[in-house]
């Protein structure tokens, strides 16, 4: 089973803000942990905190197009329909994701700065990533009124930080997106929301629904690695062995299969 990771922040130079890990993860550090881990291929999403923004990334999936690929952040000064209109132009570049996690990131999404960005996408086939916790409803909105728009939900809307029975407090608002066909989600370390240790048992009854909602074939898993705070292996062995309820071929769809289908990266 080739084994891919849907979301890594790779990046250079500096350190990182938040609840990351510090030191850059290069190209070299980057491979290594994947092999280590067992994950053939990576998704990269520039983080905020790369000097090089979009660059770096777009750099590695350019030296080996089969194992990286990108969905790089929007230029939030730049006009958004040109950008959705040659995105995809740029080599290495699969698809765009969108922040939208805080009120202040959010302002510009509810004054309508990208209202005409969405439509473009759909026409497109742009895929685009939602870090929308707490505003799940906002999802909702673009998917109802864009029907063909593909939607990935990260972090499966979970407050950052969020950990025990407060990590899916959204949940039924998570689980209502799934009446919209376009709309997938991302179950990106998913361990670190749980209390107990590998192979996380608490989580089993929220996943189970979430599953049972969006089907296997509108889940895609990834690690969010510099985010992680369990080993990488335990990260993939969660989806790769640890779910009974999950058969072969939904497991292959989870742990690769989807987000290769989504962003067309043969």
């Amino acid at each position: 089973m080739e084994i891919v990771d849907a979301q890594v922040h790779a990046w250079s130079a500096g350190q990182s803000t938040g609840h990351h890990r510090r030191e850059p993860i290069t190209r070299e550090v980057l491979e290594a942990e994947m092999a280590a881990a067992g994950v053939s291929r990576a998704v990269l999403v520039p983080p905020l905190w790369d000097p090089d923004g979009n660059a770096y990334s777009l750099e590695l999936a350019a030296a080996a197009p089969g194992r990286f690929t990108v969905m790089g952040l929007p230029d939030p000064d730049a006009d958004p329909v040109a950008q959705a209109r040659t995105w995809l132009e740029q080599p290495g570049m699969t698809g765009m994701r969108f922040l939208f996690n805080t009120e202040e990131r959010r302002a510009p999404l509810l004054a309508g700065h990208y209202e005409e960005l969405w439509p473009v996408a759909e026409e497109t086939g742009l895929v685009v990533a939602l870090l929308i916790p707490g505003a799940l409803k906002l999802a909702a909105d673009l998917a109802r009124r864009f029907p063909g728009l593909r939607i990935i939900v990260d972090h499966l809307g979970v407050p950052r930080g969020a950990s025990g029975p407060a990590a899916f407090e959204h949940l039924p608002e998570l689980l209502a997106l799934a009446d919209f066909p376009g709309v997938h989600v991302k179950a990106a370390g998913v361990g670190d929301y749980a209390l107990d240790p590998y192979p996380f048992p608490s989580l089993d009854e929220p996943l189970r629904r979430i599953f049972g909602a969006f089907g296997p074939e509108r889940v895609v898993w990834a690690s969010d690695l510099s985010r992680l705070h369990h080993p990488y292996r335990q990260c993939v062995a969660q989806f790769a062995e640890a779910l009974p309820w999950l058969t072969g071929p939904e497991r292959e769809l989870v742990l690769g299969g989807n987000i290769r289908r989504l962003l067309a990266w043969t």
